[in-house]
């Protein structure tokens, strides 16, 4: 009898692990759809931004004039960066590296710029970042 009870239960946990393991399969396909999904919006993105870069580059040193010497260097290197990237796509397609890097130097850039705003013009907002982390 309790043979019989014993290979029941292995037969019910074996069932249940081969119900989960294609559960966790299926779960694990669609994830993978999706992320080639975002893939593919962020190259289109990408290439986007990089199309519209030389312009919005152009007008904000014009703007800027020699005040952009002022900036820090990470924001210049940023500049310098994506202006190569946006003459390269201009020229021929960029790899998934390329357009995936442009975006990210994208941020990077404004969140340097942000900070440096801060920094310069309303430095007391800094004394309230750990009460607004702390939310």
């Amino acid at each position: 009898m309790k043979q019989k009870i014993f290979i029941i239960l292995i037969g019910i946990i074996f069932l249940a692990g081969l119900t989960s393991c294609g559960a966790i399969r299926k779960d694990l396909i669609k994830l993978s759809e999706s992320d080639l999904k975002n893939a593919e919006t962020t190259r289109i993105v990408a290439q986007n931004m990089l199309k519209t870069w030389q312009i919005n580059s152009g007008f904000i040193k014009g703007v800027m004039g020699l005040k952009m010497m002022e900036l820090p260097a990470a924001i210049l290197n940023a500049f310098e960066e994506l202006d190569a990237l946006a003459i390269r796509a201009e020229k021929g397609k960029l790899n998934d590296f390329e357009l995936g890097y442009s975006l990210g130097i994208r941020i990077r850039m404004l969140s340097a710029v942000v900070q440096q705003a801060i920094n310069q013009y309303a430095p007391e907002i800094l004394q309230y970042l750990p009460s607004l982390l702390a939310l």
